[in-house]
């Protein structure tokens, strides 16, 4: 994020998004909305529907690369 300006709890938001630890450095306030994020986070990265998402997610990646095998496309395109 090239940009620094804005409200702190705002530049901590948006740097937790980039990065979802409450350990990351470039976060500067850790009130009690981004501790309860952190929280709702955590728990659905640990949940077997996440699993799930993850892996749907994946099988799209290899689907779509495997369809720019067959029509030729380069990955330069």
């Amino acid at each position: 994020m090239a940009s620094k300006n804005g409200s702190k709890e705002l530049m901590s938001l948006l740097q937790y998004m980039k990065d979802t630890r409450l350990d990351n450095s470039e976060i500067k306030v850790k009130d009690e909305r981004l501790i309860e994020l952190d929280r709702i986070v955590s728990e659905v990265k640990e949940s077997e529907e996440w699993e799930a998402v993850e892996m749907n997610i994946l099988e799209v990646g290899i689907s779509n690369g495997e369809m720019k095998k067959l029509v030729g496309v380069s990955e330069n395109t």
